[in-house]
Order: structure tokens, then C-alpha cells, then sequence
């Protein structure tokens, strides 16, 4: 019966460290019982990097989900629909799950072959991709669907908001994971990707947050690691990552790039395993002044819970568990993370020897949806950000750019940032409405 059902995926749900809540039990009872008596659920991930192509990958190598694909390069995928999308997981710490082989649906870049019937839309893209992303799928996007972000950094809620206007109300939820659950890697576009270090658990947040447990019910189903919540998105987009990780570590790497000089390959270590202490030290400042944000806004705003945002080190440490090997301070936490074991530094192969990669996500996301945010809701609370402003300037003086011009964010180019100006929000009040507890403030 469906009751016998529901205690036996309650006591699941507990070995697997996952809410035991009715809601999160209900659902998952519904949600099998609809996979056994009708179709398949369909999927769309919305991307076609690493991350799109391993959930791509996994979720489509298990029974019970159909997923499409909306990338602007789907003739590079046709391999994969043809003989399946390989994941491999050698040198992780799943490889005693050996290989999976998914098998997709359909591979479009035209939204209307691959949006219209899907259950759930999965964007895995940079950060500065999303609000493109997010205007080119609305209109096809079906009532009651859910709509969230493989990695939430860089404000995913006020792009989805701005996205979808008053369809949004009909939306089940929107949705972000905190991290991605793995660090990832292509082998062979359209192909093959790796696994090379799988999280220990998965964060998740939605709007309603009615819906948390249901929707952290289903990441943990979709990607089989322990899934739990989040209580607001302002917790993800504060969550030290990318934006305090990459800008750091590539500055202490290439901080004496002129933007001529060349390297040799051979002399660049890799982007963690090789840590130092001057690029650690370039993190931790970073973090902190993230930090003086977080408790700024707590100091503004009892109510607002960003007990989530912990800082670096200890965020690391609790995403990965074992994977970390020694924790003793910043540069160990990331030497020894076998979870990040695998990543090289990306570079620019160039006559000569190799430059820095500023055609990456590294300047173009970490920055303008990286730092600018943080720049942004730092000078609405007031907060100096010295070493915020000197890693954009290093960043943006090969990019084109001048986001921060004399220790100011520059409105001029606010709208090609993900800062919380670029959308409208012109003070605290507003940054915070959608993240309260909820009443009347916290309605999108």
C-alpha cells in the first residue's frame, strides 16, 4: 500500500541523511507511484559544458527519466544521442561505481523542441549565461514546471524573476544547489565526461520555501548523494565559491602577468593541488570581507538565517568530508582534497609558451557575477572591500572592463553584471524581501 510504501522510504531517507519530514516522504511515494504507471519524467538540462554533460550523462543513465538537451551546439552532440554519453568516474572517489552510459532524448538549440512536456528544467551553465538562458526558454516553459540552476552563484533567483515576469507564480518552484554536485570534466565533447570529485552531501533552495523538502527529496534521487536544505537563495549567491576561489588562485599564480609574457606549460601548477600560500592567503582575504557582508546583513536583518554561508575552509571541508585529507589551514584543505585533484590551471596555448585563459569563466563569470554582487551589497551596507576591489581591477584590466572605477562600483556597466542593481533592487529592503521568513515580504 501506499502508506507500507511511504514508511519504507522514510527509513531510506534516514540512512541516507536526508530529511525524514511527511512532505519530503509523500512526495517521494507520488513521485514513484506516477514513474510506474505513466511515461517516463522528462528532464531538460539547459547548457553544454561540464556540468551539462555529466548531469546530462547520469541522470539519463537511470530508469524512470527522459532528458533532453538545449544547447546551442547540437550537431557536437549527435554522437551521444547516436551511442550513448559515456561518464567515467576512474581516480574519484566513485570509481567503484564504474561507468555509466546515458542515453538522451533530444538535442536541440530551438527551445520549443525540448522544453514544452519536461517536469523539470535544469539550467548548468555559467552564471552569466543564466539570465540568456533563462529569457530564451520562459515562453515554452510548461505550468507547474520547476525551473532551477545545477550551481546557484550570481543571483540565479533575481534571473529568473526578471526572466519570467508573472509566470513565474505559475512555475511549481524554482530551485538551486548551492555547488555543483561534482567537479567535473569533459573528455570528448558530445561524447564522454569524468567524474573527478563527487560533493559528500548537496544544499538545495527554492522559492516557495514550502517546497524545500520536496525539492531536496528530488536532487537526491536525480544525482544519489544526500541532498538537504537551504533556507533562502541570498545563502547561495553569499556561499564563498567560484567567486572567492578562481579570482584568488589565478591572481596568486599570474600576478605578474603584463599581458604579454608568456609561460612555459610545463611551469604552471595546477589550480589546487599545487596550492600555495600567497594564493590561500588571496582567497582568505576575499572570504573575509564576504563575511563582513554576511554578518552585516545579520546585524540589518535578525530574521534573515545565512547560517549556510560558512566560511571557505570550513565550506570545503564540509562538502567533500573525507576527500580532505588534511585540514590544517586553507592551502592543506585544498592541496589535499581529492576532490580537486584533477584540475589543471586553465591557460591560453600561444607561440611561445601559454598565457592566461581570459576568455573563460574565470574573468567573465567571477567577476561581473562573482565579486560585483558581493561589491554591490557590500556598498549598500556601507562596507569597505579593499581586496574585492584590487582582484576586479587586476581582472578587468585584461578584460576590456572597468567595473570598479576609484573604489566605486561603475553604474555604467551595472547591467552587464549580476550585481542586485543590475535587476532593479535599489537597497537592502529589497535584497532581502524574498529571503525573510515567509509573509508578506517574502513573496517574488
Amino acid at each position: 500500500t501506499q502508506s507500507t510504501w511511504g514508511q519504507i522510504l522514510c527509513r531510506l531517507c534516514a540512512l541516507l541523511s536526508l530529511s525524514t519530514s511527511s512532505s519530503s516522504c509523500v512526495f517521494l511515494v507520488e513521485l514513484s507511484t506516477m514513474q510506474s504507471n505513466q511515461e517516463d519524467l522528462q528532464i531538460t538540462i539547459c547548457g553544454g559544458g561540464n556540468g551539462a554533460h555529466l548531469a546530462a550523462g547520469y541522470i539519463s543513465s537511470k530508469p524512470g527519466y527522459r532528458v533532453n538537451v538545449f544547447t546551442r551546439q547540437p550537431q557536437r552532440w549527435r554522437p551521444a544521442l547516436e551511442n550513448g554519453l559515456k561518464i567515467t568516474t576512474k581516480g574519484s572517489s566513485w570509481e567503484h561505481k564504474g561507468t555509466f552510459t546515458g542515453r538522451l532524448n533530444r538535442v536541440s538549440s530551438n527551445p520549443a523542441d525540448v522544453i514544452p512536456g519536461s517536469k523539470i528544467l535544469i539550467v548548468a551553465a555559467p552564471a552569466n549565461a543564466h539570465p540568456d538562458i533563462l529569457r530564451g526558454i520562459a515562453p515554452y516553459v510548461d505550468d507547474n514546471a520547476w525551473v532551477g540552476a545545477l550551481y546557484g552563484q550570481g543571483g540565479f533567483d533575481w534571473a529568473a524573476k526578471a526572466a519570467f515576469g508573472e509566470k513565474l507564480r505559475r512555475l511549481r518552484m524554482i530551485f538551486a544547489l548551492q555547488n555543483i554536485p561534482w567537479i567535473c570534466k569533459i573528455n570528448d565533447y558530445g561524447t564522454s565526461a569524468r567524474v573527478i570529485g563527487p560533493k559528500q552531501c548537496l544544499w538545495v533552495t527554492t522559492y516557495p520555501v514550502e517546497l524545500l523538502d520536496e525539492a531536496a527529496a528530488m536532487m537526491a534521487r536525480l544525482f544519489d548523494i544526500p541532498c538537504k536544505t537551504i533556507p533562502n537563495f541570498l545563502s547561495i549567491t553569499l556561499t564563498p565559491s567560484n567567486q572567492i576561489i578562481h579570482p584568488g588562485r589565478y591572481f596568486g599564480i599570474f600576478r605578474d602577468w603584463d599581458g604579454k609574457k608568456t609561460y612555459r606549460k610545463e611551469d604552471i601548477p595546477t589550480l589546487y593541488a599545487d596550492m600555495d600560500e600567497f594564493s590561500a592567503n588571496q582567497m582568505d582575504l576575499l572570504d573575509q570581507e564576504l563575511q563582513l557582508v554576511k554578518k552585516g546583513l545579520e546585524r540589518r536583518y535578525p530574521q534573515l538565517d545565512l547560517s549556510r554561508v560558512l566560511p571557505l575552509g570550513p565550506r570545503v571541508v564540509d562538502q567533500y568530508g573525507q576527500d580532505v585529507k588534511d585540514t590544517t589551514n586553507l592551502k592543506t584543505i585544498f592541496a589535499t582534497n581529492l576532490g580537486y585533484a584533477g584540475c589543471a590551471t586553465p591557460v591560453k596555448e600561444v607561440e611561445g609558451g601559454v598565457i592566461p585563459l581570459v576568455n573563460s569563466r574565470l574573468f567573465w563569470e567571477d567577476i561581473p557575477y562573482g565579486l560585483c554582487i558581493l561589491k554591490d551589497m557590500a556598498e549598500m551596507l556601507s562596507i569597505p572591500t579593499p581586496n574585492i576591489d584590487r582582484l576586479t581591477e587586476w581582472h578587468q584590466q585584461f578584460m576590456g572592463k572597468r567595473y570598479i572605477v576609484n573604489g566605486q562600483l561603475n553604474r555604467e556597466l551595472i547591467n552587464e553584471t549580476g550585481a542586485p542593481s543590475a535587476y532593479g533592487i535599489r537597497g537592502l529592503d529589497d535584497l532581502v524581501s524574498t529571503n525573510l521568513p515567509r509573509g508578506p515580504r517574502s513573496k517574488l
